[in-house]
């Protein structure tokens, strides 16, 4: 089963507080917390400039009604009541050319701490004026200068006590608080309800569905019904992907292990057929026709081969890369070998069918010869199985290293092997494993090198392949790796 550090059983449903929900309430809560913060100050700042502006057109008209008197005055008992009902305790108006006398409470004295200009005072200033009065939450009075409410050049000043102006504030800023509050609170639960519905309830769906696949990967899960256009959608459909591609993995290298243990069964019964071949062999090298002769040792040089090839078929199954039996030897003859074999391997024209081996006698380097021999052997046979008629293998000395290059007149790489030729499963003809190009990859890397397909097309195709000079040398820029265990040799072949 695949499993990893965050889906152990116990573990599979995250914390309140520490899921994606938890997360989405803490955020709208901050968010609504700071626009209640935001709305408050000018709130208040505005509801501070209101309510004195109140008392001053209240005070305006009491002092218009001491106009309206004239030379009677008025009575202190009505003068105490339209003061009380203006919210004051004196109140005068100016006009540029005269002076209303005070209206104002007898036997009074009156201690201003503080004074205010409605004309001049601004939102901001008022808001540090509310901070300020409910701050420093003391006794005394204060002098309110206004425009009056019938005439702007009518100037009104009055003396108020400071406590009612900071009981008003309060009630101000608490309506503001429970108003804010109620929006807040309604806002953040319609924005956790769209968050929740939108980012939370998929991101759960993405995650029963890896829980699902990491409990039993092989299983086949319905394919879901992708809507949404945006990267939620994306990483779901990417996701489906993944898990298709996995268990299509998955499945085939279960094939590939019955199959490794089929082929070792088959591998044991074929040494013992190979050996009494190798030894009928052996007797026709003393055979008194020539042509008997002639050919027994091309026929034992193919019965060995295919005994190495046994020999070393388990090691694919085993993981880890392939065993290197390294040695030094020169390159062109192998060449010129694997094409020989290509030829007969794909029932090809000796006429019509030509392998030219273009490198340097004398370039050698010591590596898997039974390997290499292989790589040229199987891009060789690709290549002509394709239709190629003229395959050459270049192989020159490169900054110590060796450059191989092969290139064929054939038809090219079918268009679903241009994008990855090398990935395994996937055969440009009817009837083929598509495990060819990957062995190739696999036994080049297992010599320190590289392949990759240098150009293909309708004109043909070409492969390059860079091989170090010593496949045994360890590389100088990278720290020597441990290597797997050796797997075990193989068995003696005997004749019995």
């Amino acid at each position: 089963m695949l499993r990893s550090a965050g889906m152990q059983p116990g573990h599979d449903t995250a914390r309140p507080t520490r899921s994606l929900t938890g997360l989405l309430l803490r955020v709208t809560t901050g968010f609504a917390l700071l626009a209640l913060a935001a709305i408050l100050l000018p709130a208040l700042g505005r509801a501070c400039q209101d309510w004195l502006e109140s008392r001053v057109n209240s005070a305006h008209l009491a002092a218009l009604a001491l106009e309206a008197a004239g030379e009677d005055m008025l009575d202190p008992q009505l003068q105490d009541q339209l003061l009380t009902l203006a919210g004051v305790d004196l109140v005068s108006l100016r006009t540029p050319g005269r002076r209303i006398l005070p209206l104002a409470r007898e036997g009074r004295e009156f201690q201003v701490g503080k004074v205010i200009d409605l004309r001049t005072l601004s939102l901001p200033r008022a808001i540090v004026l509310s901070i300020e009065l409910l701050i420093r939450d003391e006794d005394g009075h204060v002098r309110v200068i206004g425009d009056g409410i019938t005439e702007p050049t009518t100037v009104v000043d009055l003396v108020m006590e400071r406590k009612p102006l900071v009981a008003a504030l309060h009630a101000s800023m608490a309506r503001i608080v429970i108003t804010g509050v109620v929006i807040a609170v309604i806002a953040s639960l319609l924005l956790f309800a769209i968050l929740q519905m939108l980012l939370a309830r998929p991101m759960r769906a993405l995650t029963d569905s890896i829980r699902r696949f990491a409990d039993d990967p092989e299983r086949p899960l319905p394919e879901p019904r992708v809507r949404r256009k945006d990267e939620i959608g994306a990483a779901t459909e990417a996701m489906a992907q993944m898990q298709s591609s996995i268990r299509q993995d998955l499945w085939r290298k279960s094939r590939l292990a019955a199959l490794g243990t089929a082929v070792a069964k088959v591998n044991h019964d074929l040494r013992g057929v190979l050996a009494t071949a190798l030894l009928v062999s052996d007797r026709l090298s003393g055979s008194s026709d020539p042509k008997v002769r002639a050919s027994a040792p091309q026929l034992l040089a193919s019965i060995e081969r295919a005994v190495a090839l046994c020999s070393r078929t388990m090691e694919f199954v085993r993981e880890g890369p392939p065993t290197l039996n390294a040695a030094r030897f020169e390159l062109k003859p192998l060449i010129e070998e694997a094409g020989a074999a290509a030829k007969a391997a794909a029932s090809a024209d000796e006429a019509r069918v030509s392998v030219i081996a273009d490198a340097p006698g004398e370039l050698a380097l010591v590596a898997d010869r039974e390997m290499l021999f292989r790589v040229v052997l199987n891009l060789a046979r690709n290549a002509i199985e394709a239709g190629a008629t003229r395959v050459t293998v270049t192989a020159r000395e490169r900054e110590g290293a060796v450059s191989i290059e092969l290139a064929d007149n054939g038809r090219g790489l079918p268009s679903a092997l241009a994008a990855d030729p090398f990935k395994p499963f996937q055969s440009g003809r009817r009837g083929g494993s598509g495990l060819g190009l990957s062995i190739v990859r696999d036994l080049v890397r297992a010599h320190g090198g590289e392949i990759s397909v240098a150009e293909t097309g309708p004109s043909g195709t070409r492969f390059h392949i860079g091989l170090p000079l010593d496949a045994t040398a360890e590389p100088e820029a990278e720290a020597p790796q441990a290597q797997p265990p050796a797997p075990p040799p193989p068995e003696p072949i005997s004749a019995s």
